[in-house]
């Protein structure tokens, strides 16, 4: 099986099949199904699916992104998942210099395979991974297509300017995107090397559907557990349509990871024309990051941030109890406890209502205003002043995204 070429990648994996007697599929890192060798009484109802529809279902893809294959180098083996109908099977990455090009999966049940069969399994990756080397090489406008777009989202005006030419030239900045709405999907939490490259993989995978479908204009970029989409006209018409189809993604994105971790998204404005799309994709990226830490929902609009969308701009190193308003850091020092401050935060946050605040912390009004008192005598504080407040409102809020801070 010596010599293969990118003409005949398919005549390797049927040979492979036959000599084997065994379905055998070659899958891009992302488990899409590239190629497929005829049924040996061995196929289970992923693979049929897989067959029929040209893809397999997302869970199963998530199962076999789960096993941590987009970082072997060496074969392992697919556990059986009866939840799936998925049978075992043994997968040999198929890599080129290091970079993963796609997945060779061989169906094993009943872990029959011998040493011999094993080793010419690993010598057909090797031989197919120089010919998908080339068609890599040929297919790369899809890489330097992304980085136009990471180019197109930079802080640097000229480097914008640039990308937005090389889009254009490609008739990818064509009336389709006379509106632009950025959506950025990331991974809640800090993922470890092996969930981020999983992260990444089903993020290409979901990103991806919209453009080959070509029903949407899209354009997308995907890096270190963090997706970025560009959507044109047709989705930054319907505020609701385009959370709908955020959400569907992101149930998607569930199925692909196996539960080994958890994405959300954030939506910026529409904007006109992808020369404006840094704005977008600036707010979208602030958005995901509150979905993530502050707001208690999978999707988050910068329109619905509230005072968010302002502290969420002070930068992540700025942002420490340094940066508090003096108010706040009064009103801490006094109250090592908490109490106080939690009990001023959802006075601030109920306007001011007594009987409102009352209610949300289960406590008497009498107790709610001894409380405030409280906090005059041990701070100084004048709760009536309107700036104080502000900057006390302003301040408790802030402290959600401090980590490490009693409300964080």
């Amino acid at each position: 099986m010596n010599g293969v070429t990118d003409n005949n990648i398919q005549n390797a994996v049927d040979q492979l099949a036959e000599h084997l007697q065994r379905s055998v599929v070659v899958n891009d890192p992302g488990v899409r199904m590239l190629y497929s060798s005829v049924h040996f009484g061995d196929e289970d109802q992923a693979r049929i699916q897989a067959i029929l529809n040209r893809a397999g279902s997302t869970k199963a893809i998530g199962h076999v992104l789960a096993q941590g294959v987009s970082t072997w180098t060496t074969a392992g083996v697919i556990p059986a998942n009866d939840e799936l109908g998925m049978k075992a099977r043994v997968c040999v990455p198929i890599r080129w210099h290091g970079e993963l090009l796609g997945l060779m999966l061989v169906m094993d049940p009943d872990e029959s395979l011998t040493t011999s069969e094993l080793s010419t399994i690993n010598q057909t990756a090797k031989d197919i991974a120089a010919a998908m080397a080339i068609e890599a090489q040929r297919d790369s406008d899809s890489g330097i297509r992304e980085q136009a777009v990471r180019d197109l989202l930079s802080s640097d005006p000229a480097l914008r300017r640039r990308a937005y030419s090389d889009l254009a030239a490609s008739h990818a900045a064509s009336g389709r995107f006379e509106n632009v709405t950025a959506v950025e999907f990331g991974v809640r939490g800090v993922p470890d090397n092996a969930r981020r490259a999983h992260a990444d993989a089903a993020l290409h995978t979901v990103l991806t559907i919209g453009s080959r479908q070509g029903r949407v204009a899209e354009l997308h970029a995907v890096a270190s557990g963090t997706g970025l989409l560009l959507l044109g006209n047709d989705m930054s018409r319907g505020e609701t349509a385009l959370r709908l189809h955020v959400q569907k993604m992101l149930d998607q994105l569930k199925d692909l990871s196996s539960g080994r971790f958890d994405c959300v998204a954030g939506i910026g404005l529409s904007v006109p024309g992808l020369e404006q799309a840094y704005k977008t994709a600036r707010q979208a990226h602030l958005a995901q990051e509150a979905a993530a830490t502050v707001v208690d929902t999978q999707v988050a609009a910068w329109a619905d941030l509230g005072p968010y969308a302002l502290l969420l701009r002070i930068s992540e190193e700025e942002r420490n109890e340094e940066a508090l308003p003096e108010e706040v850091r009064r009103l801490l020092a006094a109250d090592p406890g908490g109490d106080l401050s939690q009990t001023l935060r959802l006075y601030l946050d109920h306007a001011c209502n007594g009987p409102a605040a009352s209610e949300a912390l289960h406590i008497h009004r009498t107790t709610l205003y001894y409380r405030l008192g409280r906090i005059t005598e041990l701070t100084g504080l004048d709760l009536s002043d309107g700036r104080t407040r502000l900057s006390l409102h302003l301040g408790l809020t802030m402290l959600d995204l401090i980590p490490g801070s009693p409300s964080h």
